[in-house]
């Protein structure tokens, strides 16, 4: 019959639909917690835009409750050693540290950015290279239910490889947005992302409460293509499923229309009404 062969393509199109999912955009902007007017402009976009939480910085709590207030995914943006002499902000993470060194320093980050579900690093990449550091820290974070973004600050990261040996949940950043603050350098990084999303399925993207970084955020979400969701850090640590809209696909029955079942008396521009 006409109207099986109707369902069987509607139901063959919303299986095509289905399967069609959008690949997955996850922002997170580091550094928050320094600057009121940057920090504003950043808690304005789509709260699916994840924040990092520098506990040392002046605003720091503020900026957790607000978070906590908007419903937007928190992470510690824990200091961490890097190769080079810069100096790394009060209460973070270096190179010889103990267990319970790590322990207590990750704990004091926590009681400050108490909304945090994750942490990254900031700097970090002779700390983030350390086995040993990064056991320690992973055996905390997994004691405080704490999932591990690494910025990866450095290819010879180890952070990713020892949190799956402590059962610890580890994502990796793909596209930094501003190595380079320049504004065509801040948009070609977020095509760059796009491009990346669309073949890997999901992109990480690291920015800065800055200005020409925020300035292309709010060009390019107010633009986003139709097959990019943004997504929270929180959904991909929770590996939740992006699912698109339902397409409107009308149904129709092969029975007869209540208005052309004889007997009935014919009426204009109408096929009958039952007698």
């Amino acid at each position: 019959m006409a109207w099986k062969k109707f369902l069987f393509l509607s139901t063959a199109l919303w299986a095509g639909l289905t399967q069609a999912q959008p690949a997955k955009l996850a922002i997170v902007i580091d550094d928050v917690g320094y600057h009121q007017k940057e920090d504003a402009a950043v808690f304005a976009m789509p709260r699916q835009i994840s924040v990092a939480i520098i506990p040392a910085a002046p605003y720091a709590r503020q900026r957790n409750q607000q978070a906590r207030e908007q419903g937007r995914d928190v992470l510690i943006h824990m200091p961490m050693q890097p190769k080079s002499k810069m100096k790394i902000e009060g209460g973070g993470l270096t190179l010889g540290m103990s267990q319970d060194e790590v322990s207590r320093r990750v704990q004091t980050a926590k009681s400050i950015v108490s909304a945090a579900i994750g942490m990254n690093n900031h700097m970090g990449s002779a700390a983030t290279s350390d086995r040993a550091l990064m056991t320690y820290l992973m055996q905390e974070l997994a004691e405080q239910h704490l999932f591990f973004l690494d910025s990866r600050t450095i290819g010879s990261s180890v952070a990713g490889k020892v949190a799956k040996e402590q059962g610890v949940k580890s994502l990796d950043r793909h596209i930094f947005l501003d190595d380079s603050d320049a504004l065509a350098d801040v948009q070609r990084q977020y095509q760059l992302a796009i491009q990346h999303a669309r073949r890997h399925g999901t992109t990480i993207v690291i920015g800065h409460p800055r200005k020409n970084t925020i300035a292309v955020l709010q060009a390019g979400l107010a633009n986003l293509p139709a097959d990019i969701q943004l997504v929270s850090m929180g959904s991909l640590w929770r590996d939740e499923k992006v699912i698109p809209p339902k397409p409107f696909i009308l149904l129709f029955s092969d029975l007869p229309a209540p208005t052309n079942v004889a007997p009935y008396t014919p009426v204009p521009m109408l096929r009958g009404v039952p007698e």
